[in-house]
């Protein structure tokens, strides 16, 4: 069991950041007519599915038998629909509400979508949804326009800091403070990549080498392709061709339909690169790239990739 997976929080109590997000949920679900569909979108790993899980078990009362996650990368399809609406129909295995949880919802087809709309229109007193996403552009306006949408943020270095010490305490391994801020800084605002670079370092004995291996592997769980282009917008000899056709390669991969997932890993990059050295260049390219493609998607990627060489 990978450390993020072991501790998971199953409390709110036990959460690090989205303080805000959590309290309006909380807010809404505590007053009489509330809303029974919930967007809740942000960045990868920030714990949209961990609240989820927690608002389902803990302000609905929904069981255990209750509670269905649904993989939206392999789940997706109209026969998926049709076994929620299904499902709607019954009372509650245990627990008093039946709640589905749909991760990773941007990857949902059209033909779910559809399917599922007069469902949320006309939820059952004791049905809800949330609808966890990355990229909310990607849901259906139809969609969004029934739900609550409640945005969810990176968490701070110093948020994440709190998670890695805590994870470090359980698991009675001594880390140095240097090592756990370099996790922190390189986590891209995440506590599951947090986990994941503190599991990938916690069997080095020396804090040289701990630094070393975090310090080469920045990008861990990234795309090489994506990293290429960061390489070609962080080179200052790059021209616009160097870039488009970098870009034209996405495109044809497919690399272009999560722009945020792109953007984060540039994100991500370009900080690695500002942290070790005074790169006015890497610092360009993050300020082109600050600001969210959920309106613009991967269009967007591509006029901040044109601005960023400017």
């Amino acid at each position: 069991m990978t450390l993020y997976t072991k501790y998971r929080p199953s409390t709110f109590e036990e959460m690090e950041g989205n303080k805000e997000a959590i309290l309006s949920l909380k807010s809404i679900l505590n007053k009489k007519n509330h809303s029974h569909v919930f967007l809740l979108s942000g960045p990868s790993g920030c714990g949209k599915t961990t609240v989820a899980r927690i608002m389902a078990k803990y302000i609905l009362n929904a069981g255990e038998l209750s509670i269905n996650e649904i993989n939206s990368s392999s789940d997706r399809g109209i026969d998926t629909a049709r076994q929620i609406i299904d499902q709607m129909r019954y009372s509650p295995t245990d627990g008093n509400s039946t709640v589905f949880i749909l991760d990773e919802a941007h990857k949902l087809n059209n033909n779910f979508m559809n399917a599922i709309l007069k469902a949320l229109e006309d939820t059952p007193e004791h049905c809800y949804f949330f609808i966890c996403t990355t990229e909310p552009n990607k849901i259906i306006n139809t969609i969004r326009n029934r739900s609550t949408e409640i945005k969810f943020k990176q968490l701070k270095i110093e948020e994440l800091i709190l998670v890695i010490k805590r994870v470090c305490k359980l698991e009675k391994v001594k880390i140095s403070d240097e090592v756990i801020e370099t996790i922190a800084e390189k986590a891209d605002g995440s506590p599951r990549k947090s986990l994941v670079l503190l599991e990938s370092i916690i069997e080095i004995e020396k804090e040289k080498d701990q630094l070393k291996y975090l310090n080469s592997n920045t990008n861990i769980d990234d795309d090489p392709e994506i990293i290429e282009l960061c390489r070609v917008l962080l080179n200052i000899k790059s021209k616009w061709g160097d870039v488009s056709e970098v870009l034209r390669k996405l495109k044809e991969n497919n690399k272009l339909d999560e722009p945020e997932t792109v953007r984060y890993i540039i994100l991500g990059y370009m900080s690695a690169v500002l942290l070790k050295s005074r790169n006015e260049r890497a610092a360009v390219v993050m300020d082109c790239f600050k600001e969210n493609t959920y309106n613009t998607g991967k269009f967007g990627i591509i006029l901040n990739s044109f601005n960023a060489i400017l």
